[in-house]
């Protein structure tokens, strides 16, 4: 597969960049968008919601004008069935569109009603056998409100429909209950109050008791509540009666709604104006494809404009440098880049001139020092084998102080405690423990005779520089421990007599082998400096650390270094802290004379 070169790069990152940039505007302008056109669809709602409270405010103030003018006529007062029917019919004739039919239901159970349509012959109702006014329900509304109301939503006694009551007590002059005024509405009829809205947006409204039934509906809500069904898209969610005004969505007749709705004042009912989501969020949604589209094209407009740009700033400069360094590479000595600007790509010519003129000018010179170098590495080699040797034996000799001194040790203080314990046991006992201490230490001595007296061409005598940076190297290696030298002064080192580099040569033998054995260092740093008057000398590892031990406390491996460096004269500091390394620091003065091996 090709890889793809920079300005391929550059131009795919600004498409990345522009693609992420259009997506982030499209979404933001979506979600504005979509707020935007719920707010206007909810400020229209508001508007109709207004007009329409005012039309039902003033539908019922004339029908209650029209009960309370017919309450006070003679003939209701009188309960003249005669002079009642007529007045009655008149007004029922005269409002046929919505009222159904008009009646008294008085306090002795009798019912005066008069009304067309179905359900009347000659005006007068067809009742069923034993029908008592005083049970129904708009009757019993009446006497809870004490004046002018509204039934819910029922159904009719002589018609198998559905509809609601406007009624009025109905008192004499001393106050006494004559009976109770009535005005049957089909709800059918009453959808009469919202034919006129004329909602946009193929949007619809409907109209709910204070109990929640529906009275007025331009859905298919009606026809469930005549099926004694909720409707289905109300069932969970639905305007909060408790609220005056608010909004929720719902899905009716196979839409998704959005509705706006408000509780009216005088009658408690709800009056809700929705919307389909799909025709509110029409508008928006074509502006945003509009939108989409030109930043689509505005993007791959910007894409070749920076793909002509990056050509001729970017890669044509790139092709010319990498064709000189070709030809360099092909054997052309001579080759060189002409500048022809002072730009950036200008000074990556010139400077490509003064490697390439460096370059040829060092050429003979690395002939030569391959050579050398060559030389010098098969000498390493040979040296290299001879610190293999070296290292080896002295492993066998500190296995050897390891093990058999360990265990020489642990029989001395265990004789000693045998000893203690034989106080006052017969002498021949106490004698033979006491040789038993003396033939321990014996060998002990003898054994520090055995490892401390190697031969001087096991180790790197002729050169104590090499052995610090080389040797302790090497045995590093073998923990998988990185290791940072650094010598200042290697001819006064090496200057410096036998006896010194011989003890210093064991101080550090013996601080590598506690880094490898104690430390779970993954790094040492070694500083030696040297010059005439003194050594100097800083041994770090980033180790565990430990805890230092007290005075008088008994290490064998620190007593022995600091053994060796005070029989030099010198000193010694150790720092180190548990989880922080330990580094110790070595001074040794030089004076003629004054050290002996």
């Amino acid at each position: 597969m090709k890889r793809l070169g920079i300005s391929q790069k550059f131009i795919l990152l600004i498409a990345l960049a522009a693609a992420v940039f259009l997506a982030s505007t499209l979404l933001i302008s979506q979600v504005f968008l979509r707020r935007h056109a719920l707010l206007a669809a909810d400020e229209l709602a508001t508007t109709i919601l207004d007009r329409t409270d005012k039309q039902i405010n003033q539908f019922f103030g004339d029908l209650e004008m029209l009960a309370r003018g017919l309450a006070a006529t003679r003939p209701v007062q009188a309960l003249d069935t005669e002079g009642m029917g007529d007045l009655f019919l008149a007004n029922v004739l005269a409002r046929q569109h919505y009222l159904r039919a008009m009646y008294l239901g008085t306090t002795d159970g009798r019912m005066l009603e008069w009304g067309q349509g179905e359900g009347f012959l000659n005006h007068q109702p067809v009742l069923p056998p034993g029908y008592d006014p005083r049970w129904r329900p708009w009757y019993q509304t009446a006497l809870r409100q004490s004046g002018f109301a509204v039934s819910p939503p029922y159904c009719f006694a002589s018609i198998a429909a559905i509809g609601i009551t406007c009624v009025l007590p109905v008192r004499d002059d001393a106050g006494n209950l004559l009976g109770v005024l009535g005005m049957d509405i089909l709800l059918d009829s009453m959808t009469t109050i919202l034919e006129g809205l004329e909602i946009p947006k193929d949007g619809r409204a409907f109209v709910l008791d204070s109990t929640g039934q529906v009275v007025a509906s331009q859905f298919r809500l009606a026809e469930d509540v005549a099926r004694g069904l909720w409707p289905a898209g109300l069932k969970d969610g639905g305007p909060d009666p408790t609220v005056p005004r608010g909004w929720f969505s719902a899905t009716l007749d196979g839409r998704h709604t959005y509705f706006v709705y408000r509780r009216t004042a005088d009658l408690g009912w709800i009056i809700a104006v929705g919307m389909p989501y799909a025709t509110i969020l029409a508008p928006s949604s074509r502006l945003l494809r509009i939108v989409a589209g030109l930043d689509l094209a505005l993007m791959l407009a910007l894409l070749l404009a920076v793909a002509a740009i990056s050509g001729r700033l970017i890669v044509q400069p790139l092709d010319y440098i990498v064709s000189v360094i070709n030809r360099k590479e092909g054997g052309q000595r001579d080759a060189r880049a002409i500048i022809r600007s002072a730009d950036e790509f200008g000074f990556l010519g010139g400077e490509l001139n003064k490697l390439f003129d460096t370059v040829d000018g060092h050429a003979a010179d690395l002939e030569s020092k391959v050579k050398q170098r060559s030389e010098e590495l098969i000498l390493l080699q040979q040296e290299n084998t001879r610190f293999r040797i070296a290292e080896e034996r002295k492993r066998i000799y500190r296995d050897m102080h390891d093990s058999i001194g360990a265990k020489l040790t642990n029989i001395f203080f265990s004789n000693g405690v045998a000893r203690d314990m034989a106080k006052g046991e017969p002498a021949p006992l106490v004698g033979m423990l006491n040789s038993i201490e003396t033939n321990c230490l014996a060998a002990v001595q003898s054994l520090k005779g055995l490892v401390l007296g190697m031969k001087e061409d096991d180790r790197i005598a002729a050169d104590s520089a090499k052995f610090l940076s080389v040797g302790i190297r090497q045995r590093l290696r073998t923990g998988g421990i990185a290791f940072d030298c650094r010598i200042t002064g290697r001819a006064e080192l090496n200057a410096c007599p036998e006896a010194i580099r011989s003890e210093l040569e064991k101080v550090f033998e013996e601080l590598v082998s506690n880094v490898l054995k104690h430390s779970s260092a993954a790094r040492v740093r070694l500083r030696a400096k040297a010059d005439p008057s003194s050594l100097s000398f800083s041994f770090a590892d980033d180790g565990v650390g430990m805890t230092l031990p007290n005075p008088g406390d008994t290490v064998s491996g620190l007593n022995n270094i600091q053994y060796r460096i005070k029989h030099l004269g010198g000193s010694m500091r150790i720092d180190s802290r548990p989880g922080f390394g330990t580094s110790f620091r070595i001074t040794i003065p030089l004076v003629d004379g004054s050290h002996e091996a």
